[in-house]
């Protein structure tokens, strides 16, 4: 506890404060840095291991997913987008090959790999079922079997 001497002549003596003496702490804070700077260099180990080497190739990048946007158009019919490409119902398993090709540069050109990628479909929410049906068969008829649908995630 620290005092307080006052320079008048008064009729009590030294004063008490509540002033907190840090002096204390301050020399129990320089202890323990030195101590930690003694003690780091010592943790570190210098015994040499041979390590194996890795006969494991890494893991290749997934594929970029492809995405089949259907949307209503203006006269009830609706639009379909490969990516960002315009396509029709006519074209779209063939569009659809050509950009899991163009967007999957480390799949090899085997027709079974190209067609074991996933495509995900979006669709707008008031479109009816019946044309996300028709464009999932489009593409099943081009031999995609892993198709998947897409909600928009409102929880944000």
């Amino acid at each position: 506890m620290a005092g307080k001497l006052s320079t008048g002549g008064g009729k009590r003596g030294p004063q008490v404060t509540a002033d907190p003496n840090v002096i204390p702490f301050i020399d129990v804070m320089l202890v323990l840095l030195i101590i930690f700077m003694i003690a780091a260099p010592i943790s570190s180990v210098d015994i040499e291991v041979d390590m194996p080497t890795s006969r494991i190739e890494p893991s290749k990048r997934p594929p970029r997913p492809t995405w089949v946007s259907v949307s209503q158009a203006a006269g009830g019919g609706i639009d379909l987008h490969v990516m960002n490409d315009p396509v029709s119902q006519e074209t779209l398993g063939e569009e659809t090959y050509q950009a899991v090709r163009e967007n999957s540069p480390q799949i090899a050109n085997d027709d079974f790999e190209v067609k074991d990628q996933r495509i995900y479909i979006r669709a707008d929410g008031e479109l009816e079922y019946r044309h996300i049906v028709r464009v999932m068969n489009r593409l099943q008829d081009r031999g995609f079997t892993k198709i998947g649908l897409v909600a928009e995630d409102r929880r944000r």
